[in-house]
């Protein structure tokens, strides 16, 4: 992965973390009487973003510290 792929590439996945909690936050706030949005599938949600994020941010650090 080149600089600036990685950067452009972290970049987005903030931005798409942080339009995906906006909107989990507001339909929480609304509680809509058919949702299907449990604290389980919240605690996924954020978890699989966090989880993709440490990985790319540990293919960045170990592809700099092994070459």
């Amino acid at each position: 992965m080149s600089e600036d792929f990685f950067y452009a590439f972290i970049t987005g996945w903030a931005i798409l973390a942080i339009f995906w909690l906006i909107i989990v936050t507001f339909i929480l706030i609304r509680k809509p009487p058919k949702s299907r949005l449990t604290n389980n599938t919240i605690a996924y949600s954020i978890f699989f973003f966090l989880g993709l994020l440490l990985i790319i941010i540990s293919i960045r650090y170990y592809r700099f510290v092994f070459s």
